[in-house]
């Protein structure tokens, strides 16, 4: 699961939680993109990758990011395809750039 943790909580949900105070390997693309990668950031990216690859996560996952924590809150089932959808922006620069040049090829800033 790294750079992730993922764990149960009391009422038999799950929470995927990244902490972003860590050093992440694409923390300087993402700067140099203008954005700060925070849990506010990887919670519009997570967005953006449900939206984008599989809309039916939509209602299955809620997110409580923090700005030194990602939080994403649902089923083990669903954060862990989140996890598979995420892991590679969350770890590979060039896919965190990519993922951020077509989401403004779409007029999407991921903020709005």
């Amino acid at each position: 699961m790294e750079p992730f943790d993922l764990f149960e909580d009391e009422d038999t949900d799950y929470q995927l939680i990244l902490n972003t105070d860590d050093d992440l390997p694409v923390d300087d693309a993402v700067d140099a993109a203008g954005h700060i990668p925070n849990g506010h950031f990887w919670t519009a990216v997570a967005r953006y990758l449900i939206g984008q690859n599989q809309p039916a996560l939509t209602d299955t996952i809620e997110f409580d990011p923090e700005a030194g924590t990602f939080a994403a809150y649902g089923d083990r089932d669903s954060l862990i395809q989140l996890h598979a959808l995420m892991l590679p922006a969350v770890t590979d620069p060039h896919t965190i750039t990519t993922l951020l040049d077509a989401a403004a090829a779409q007029g999407n800033d991921l903020f709005t």
